[in-house]
């Protein structure tokens, strides 16, 4: 302390140098934060590497902002032709304002249903936003320019608009609470000391320390990228004046005790600096182990409060420094118009509290545990990650973002994007038919109100992408199949009937029918030449009787070549309706094999498609059922059928030379009845007629002979096509077997469709309008795509978080074991950023209250010797943090019915309640050190009175510093203030003056 006294001047020309120099070079850090940005995550949380895999796939960059146009009376038709003529504006100025992919109802009709709401007073246009190297103000009044003429009342909300409008607010905040925290400490310090000059000295020296200690984080901030929040500036000046006061309460009070003691001022300090500075040093130790302790945070939001630790070392040098300084320069008149003589006056509260509880151990010590036992126990924390809600609505973003709220939903205000990356490409069917069942997964979990995807575009199923709607088309064709094979086989059985109740065997006896004939004619031939000669002889009577016979034969052969022409053409009929039976019988077999084959490749298809399938008894059987059918028919080919064809038209050329055969007989027979008529009119002429009639005659038998050689080929082919006609009773069988196949493969089908099979048909795919689909959901590589998620809670609400920890089971859980088995996957977004956050902030709790719990423990031991003590004094700490977060979350949650509590009030609760507690334990214990000739009772007792007076006036400066939060309109502020000011209270009024007395009187009960 000499060789400080000694070079004062030099060090206090040091600190003005340093002061000066480091507030006017270093860099704003106010702007800082508005061109970065605070990171509330660190790079390996889930959201933020799901916003890393977003910016693969996103062709513009930026962040998603809205601006809401609204009018309470319902927007006129005016109002949207100006906010159409500025939208107009606003796209042509895309590029210069660096805006891009702008949806509005005016560009973008198809979406106008989403972004007017249905009562029509609210308008929505999204778009992203590239600030570039500008602030917000400055991109804010580049906009507003843009939208100049619209008189509609509008607001621009989103990201970047909230988190401006959240910093101005939080510097706000901070101005506000630097003034009243700067009168304050003046006007409780002036009352205290009676001075006006301790006051000013104390602020002074802690000013030196948060304008060296910010200007230092500013520069790590700005070169090296050292985490920096909203709450930095906050904690560093709360922090430092508030036990930077405390400290020098400690100082000047020990300093005009022992001035009052009637030591020289040099001695004084010393005096001062070995009790009291000792104190001090033990105090700042504490608050930079646990600061230090923020090294090991997850958050860059806590990881930001690691600035207190700069302030702490800052403050601890302006300690050891500049309040010497001012001690020896000021001397007495430091307590000006005060006198160093009279002292400090003891604390009778504490001493009177310290002396029951010493008396009564045991109670004190369970009625303490009671009460912070009922708070543990009924303290169910709440939290509420809502920035946002944490403004006032004179905030423009914040009633923009409640206007979207409350006209389309609270989760249409920020949507959740789930976003999968894959080794391979995804545009295949194979990876969209699991990226689809995920998508419907995700619509049936509660708290989803819509989901859009690569596979449903507009957030709704294409019903011509699902077996269902496909097999739908194949069962159709499958009914109507089988009405066919209906119709054939009914065809079938008639043409089966008819040949077989066909008798063939006259035609044999026709063909020897004909034999005889043709002996008759001949025989008649030669009758005739015999009779021409006789003529020629002159026997004129006999041959009027051989006329007379041969006119009556003449007259029964004309008969029968009628008949028998009746009965071939009758036959020929006949014949050719079964030709037409068998021939489209023939065909329909064909077109059945046919469509057999079609069937075995959509069955085929169908095992491709969804192997599960295969296992399905029902898809065995109609595998089984249309292999077995086409096996049966293989043997009907196009062949097999021309063959046929060339039988059949053999047997119709028969039936033809027969008839033609026929007609040539009853000509001859014609010629022949003429002349015989001829005759009977001379039969000096008779001899012509006769040679006329013998020449007719030989036609007649060469005509026999024709349909002979017809009937015998006739007979052979009838053969042939009876034993078609008996095969066909197989075919029939065959096709009734078909038809009811087809009825078990349409039944199993139309089962099988009512499963929501995925199968995107290839022509599908490679449409123009699904291709446009393709790109607005997937990367240009088609291995990164997104499915955005509208929840139907508030997007920071616990709700909202727990649906998104369920969406995020459902993808782990839709991935395992698909195409996409190993893809890369992750939930961007406010629910899912607040999700890890909530994560981040338990873990870190945890891990901190361990972390800072074992630092300040490991002090305790050092400073007490004592080893049950430090437990007492840390288990207290622990009870005011518990007996603080309860009324915390009583005020907030249950009488003014919020939420939750600021998800960043547990954490920094805990950390200045342990950490600036334990400074007060710390002055008690070292107090207590002091009175090592007393019994350990009357030591605590003693020491209670001594410092009680100090550390109720340190609790004052430091609750009334946080308390000047209270005005800031920050509920962040005004919550983290609260829980301080109760913590502080807690420690003040029940844990140093009762409960640690008490447990000094248990541990050492046996010492008189």
């Amino acid at each position: 302390m000499k060789r400080i006294l000694q070079f004062r001047w030099a060090l206090f020309a040091l600190w003005v140098v340093a002061t000066v120099v480091l507030t006017v070079f270093s860099p704003n850090i106010n702007r800082i934060l508005e061109e970065r940005g605070q990171k509330y995550l660190n790079a390996a949380s889930p959201s933020v590497a799901a916003d890393a895999m977003l910016q693969k796939m996103d062709q513009t960059t930026g962040t998603d902002d809205v601006v809401v146009f609204y009018d309470p009376n319902r927007l006129s038709s005016e109002e949207m032709d100006r906010i159409g003529a500025a939208m107009d504006r606003f796209t042509a100025n895309a590029g210069k304002l660096g805006v891009g992919a702008i949806i509005d109802p005016f560009h973008t009709p198809e979406a106008k249903g989403s972004l007017v709401s249905p009562d029509g007073t609210t308008l929505m246009v999204s778009f992203k936003l590239d600030k570039g190297e500008r602030g917000i103000a400055e991109v804010k009044s580049q906009l507003e320019d843009t939208l100049s003429g619209v008189e509609v009342e509008h607001y621009f909300t989103g990201t970047d608009f909230i988190n401006e409008d959240y910093l101005d607010a939080s510097v706000a905040g901070v101005e506000k609470s630097a003034v009243l925290t700067v009168v304050f400490i003046l006007v409780v310090l002036i009352i205290m000391f009676r001075s006006v000059v301790t006051p000013l000295v104390s602020l002074v020296a802690v000013a030196f320390s948060y304008l060296t200690s910010m200007g230092i984080v500013a520069l790590l901030v700005d070169r090296t990228g050292f985490p920096v929040t909203t709450l930095t500036q906050v904690l560093l000046l709360l922090v430092l004046f508030g036990i930077g006061t405390d400290y020098n309460i400690l100082l000047f009070n020990r300093f005009r005790e022992e001035l009052s003691r009637g030591l020289a001022v040099d001695e004084a300090i010393a005096v001062t600096y070995r009790t009291a500075g000792r104190t001090i040093a033990f105090s700042v130790l504490t608050v930079l182990i646990a600061f230090l302790g923020l090294l090991f945070s997850e958050s860059p939001i806590f990881r930001s409060g690691i600035s207190v630790v700069i302030g702490a070392a800052m403050l601890l040098l302006e300690i050891l420094t500049l309040t010497p300084f001012a001690m020896k320069l000021l001397g007495e008149r430091i307590f000006w118009p005060s006198h160093a003589a009279i002292g400090h006056k003891e604390s009778g509260l504490w001493g009177r509290m310290a002396a029951a509880s010493t008396r009564h151990p045991i109670w004190s010590v369970v009625a303490v545990v009671v009460v912070v036992g009922l708070s543990v126990a009924f303290y169910g924390q709440r939290l509420n990650f809502d920035t946002v809600g944490e403004l006032s609505d004179n905030y423009p973003s914040a009633r923009g973002f409640h206007l979207v709220a409350d006209h389309f939903g609270k989760g249409q205000s920020m949507p959740t994007t789930l976003v999968i990356e894959s080794s391979k490409t995804m545009d295949n069917n194979d990876a969209l038919a699991v990226l689809d069942t995920i998508t419907q997964s995700i619509r049936k979990i509660d708290g989803v109100k819509e989901v859009a995807s690569v596979t449903e575009p507009q957030g709704k199923p294409i019903e011509d992408f699902y077996v269902s709607s496909q097999m739908a088309t194949v069962t159709d064709g499958m009914d109507s199949m089988r009405d066919g094979l209906k119709q054939i086989t009914d065809g079938l059985s008639t043409a089966q009937d008819k040949l077989g109740s066909a008798d063939f065997s006259q035609v044999g006896q026709m063909a020897d029918g004909t034999a005889q004939l043709i002996s008759a004619v001949d025989a008649l031939a030669d009758g005739l030449g015999d009779l021409q000669a006789g003529l020629a002889g002159g026997g004129s009577s006999t041959v009027k009787s051989g006329i007379a016979k041969i006119e009556s034969n003449l007259s029964t052969m004309s008969k029968g070549l009628n008949t028998l022409a009746d009965n071939y053409t009758a036959m020929q009929a006949g014949f050719e309706t079964v030709g037409q039976h068998y021939q489209q019988t023939a065909q329909a077999l064909l077109g059945v094999k046919s469509a057999l084959a079609q069937m075995q490749g959509l069955v085929d298809g169908l095992a491709a498609t969804v192997p599960a399938v295969q296992a399905d008894q029902y898809y065995q059987g109609l595998k089984a059922a249309v292999d077995g059918l086409s096996a049966q028919l293989g043997q009907i080919t196009p062949t097999g059928i021309d063959e046929l064809n060339r039988n059949y038209g053999q047997l119709t050329t028969g039936f033809g030379q027969s008839i033609a055969s026929l007609k040539t007989m009853g000509d001859g027979l014609q010629q022949m009845a003429a002349g015989l008529n001829k005759l009977k009119s001379g039969v000096t002429t008779a001899a012509g007629g006769v040679g006329t009639v013998v020449t007719n005659m030989k036609k007649v038998s060469d005509g026999l002979a024709d349909m002979k050689a017809g009937q015998k080929l006739l007979a052979d082919n009838l053969t042939e096509l009876s034993a078609f006609g008996s095969s066909l009773v197989q075919v029939t069988d065959g096709l009734r077997g078909i038809s009811d196949g087809l009825g078990q493969s349409r039944d199993f089908l139309a089962q099988l469709g009512e499963d929501r099979i995925f199968h995107i048909p290839d022509e599908a795919l490679t449409n123009a309008d699904y291709q446009a689909a393709l790109t607005s959901f997937f990367s240009a590589d088609r291995k990164v795509t997104k499915l955005l998620i509208v929840l139907d809670d508030d997007p920071y609400s616990e709700a909202a978080v727990q649906t998104v920890g369920k969406i995020d089971g459902v993808v782990s859980a839709g991935l395992t074991g698909t195409a996409l088995d190993g893809a890369s996957y992750g939930l961007s977004g406010q629910s899912a950023t607040t999700r890890d956050m909530n994560d981040g902030l338990s873990r870190d709790l945890g891990r901190m209250m361990a972390i800072v719990l074992a630092g300040v423990f490991l002090v305790l031991l050092f400073v007490t010797r004592s080893f049950w003590v430090p437990v007492v004094i840390t288990l207290s700490l622990v009870g005011t943090y518990y007996v603080a977060m309860f009324v915390t979350n009583s005020l907030f949650v249950g009488a003014l019915h919020y939420p939750g509590v600021s998800s960043f009030i547990p954490f920094f609760s805990f950390l200045l309640i342990v950490a600036l507690g334990v400074d007060y334990s710390i002055f008690l214990m070292m107090r207590y050190r002091e009175y090592g000739d007393l019994t350990p009772r009357e030591a605590i007792v003693s020491a209670a009175r001594q410092i009680g007076g100090v550390v109720i006036t340190a609790v004052l400066i430091l609750g009334g510093t946080f308390a000047t939060l209270m005005p800031s309109g920050m509920l962040l502020l005004i919550e983290l203030a609260t829980a301080v000011i109760v913590g502080l209270a807690v420690l003040c009024l029940v844990m140093l003056p009762l409960f640690l007395p008490a447990a000094i009187g248990l541990i050492h009960r046996g010492r008189k």
